[in-house]
């Protein structure tokens, strides 16, 4: 199986291998699909994706995923957990079904209401966590809140490769020191902080957050 990640913000899938077939869909960054072919010219691929999508897209705008991290023998069961769920995303209205019934799964996970978990729509970047975590044996925080995991478990630093990692995130309504983002700890640069998390850009991938945005990294513990 050769799986690839997309680049482009979007990313028209077409029912055709060529810029005259009729777009079938789109693609986001970091969502993860599987090539099934090449067309002759070698420049377009056919694609399938996790939400059911199959077509063709430009092979510009596609990497391949070995390069990607992987799975390490010393890795924290909850990374491998949350490594198996790269590319799960939500689902467009438009689809059917139009929630993706994995995402539902992760914010049941949480004290979430039937109504809030019953939409992938609703904020998962907890839920996510909390699922991974679970599945690997341990008790989350069962909230939604990303600033829950700030008094779960103990703080470390310097971090390891697979601690929860919190961030700040200004509020839809601008309000301060209530919002954040949460996810699994990969790796860094000078200025960003690489992350394994769900809800980013709607799908469970590794996107780069900026360090100045930190709160702080915690792993299991009294």
């Amino acid at each position: 199986m050769d799986n690839y990640r997309v680049t482009a913000t979007v990313l028209n899938v077409r029912d055709a291998p060529s810029l005259k077939g009729k777009v079938i869909g789109y693609l986001t960054r970091d969502q993860i699909v599987e090539k099934l072919s090449i067309s002759g010219d070698e420049y377009w691929y056919e694609i399938s994706s996790l939400g059911g999508l199959k077509g063709w897209c430009s092979h510009k705008f596609l990497v391949t995923t070995s390069n990607d991290p992987v799975i390490l023998t010393e890795d924290s069961p909850w990374l491998v957990v949350a490594f198996q769920e790269l590319g799960q995303k939500e689902f467009p209205d438009t689809q059917t079904p139009a929630e993706n019934p994995r995402i539902m799964e992760y914010l049941r996970s949480t004290s979430l209401s039937a109504s809030m978990t019953a939409t992938d729509e609703t904020d998962w970047c907890s839920a996510f966590v909390n699922w991974c975590i679970e599945k690997s044996g341990y008790e989350g925080t069962d909230s939604a809140r990303a600033r829950s995991w700030l008094n779960w478990g103990k703080s470390i630093n310097p971090p390891v490769r697979g601690c929860i990692v919190i961030f700040s995130r200004v509020c839809p309504n601008g309000v301060l020191n209530i919002c954040g983002h949460v996810g699994f700890y990969i790796r860094e640069t000078p200025t960003h902080i690489e992350v394994l998390g769900g809800n980013q850009a709607d799908a469970v991938n590794i996107t780069l957050y900026d360090r100045e945005r930190l709160l702080g990294y915690r792993v299991p513990g009294p």
